[in-house]
């Protein structure tokens, strides 16, 4: 039972590690043997498991005119008596909200055709530094230093622009796909153009989706 349990967190911590990757570079041969096999136990133990691993949702997340409020919480008497750290705390504060944030959300497929999309147009090494993704990271939640530093290393918006219109034949090798693939692209390439810093975002599969 023990090592029931260990292999389950074990699967945790890395199913969420190589779909954020997978959403932005392929796999190497190691990483996908390795997805391979967590499919596997997932399907013996769930049976739906393997679809719903690719049917959850990607959400993007634009944001522009963002700002860090330090809410870092007063030193207690606790932490001054025995010497602990008061950890920062921030909260990411935007000027106009219906303005200054846009979300879109596609199905864990279309994310991964996306991904290859960019690498058919030549942008296979760019894109991973186009899009950051994380999984279960609400802009509206606190973060910590690290978030904080995650979210301050979004690239310039006019360079991530500058690339997709440096694409040659984007938009007809987005049409093969279909028109959702062209709404996401033209998305991208508004939201970018008009200074929005763009995330993903993957929705976190809840413990009793298994089940």
């Amino acid at each position: 039972m023990s090592m029931h349990i260990e292999e389950e967190r074990r699967m945790a911590i890395r199913m969420p590690e190589i779909r954020k990757k997978e959403l932005r570079s392929k796999l190497t041969a190691a990483e996908q043997n390795e997805l391979n096999k967590m499919l596997t136990i997932k399907m013996e133990r769930y049976p739906n498991s393997k679809e719903q691993q690719y049917a959850e949702n990607v959400r993007l997340n634009a944001i522009k005119n963002m700002t860090f409020k330090d809410v870092t919480r007063k030193e207690s008497l606790f932490q001054k008596l025995f010497k602990q750290e008061n950890l920062k705390e921030y909260r990411i504060q935007i000027l106009d909200e219906e303005e200054d944030f846009a979300t879109y959300t596609f199905h864990f497929t279309l994310g991964l055709e996306i991904r290859q999309l960019m690498e058919d147009v030549g942008l296979g090494l760019d894109w991973p530094n186009m899009l950051p993704v994380d999984d279960a990271m609400c802009y509206t939640d606190p973060l910590d230093e690290e978030d904080k530093e995650w979210f301050e290393a979004f690239p310039d918006p006019a360079w991530c622009f500058s690339k997709l219109q440096e694409a040659q034949e984007l938009e007809g090798k987005a049409a093969t796909h279909g028109e959702e693939m062209v709404s996401v692209i033209q998305w991208l390439k508004t939201h970018w153009e008009n200074g929005y810093q763009i995330y993903a975002d993957i929705d976190p599969m809840e413990d009793d989706e298994w089940d």
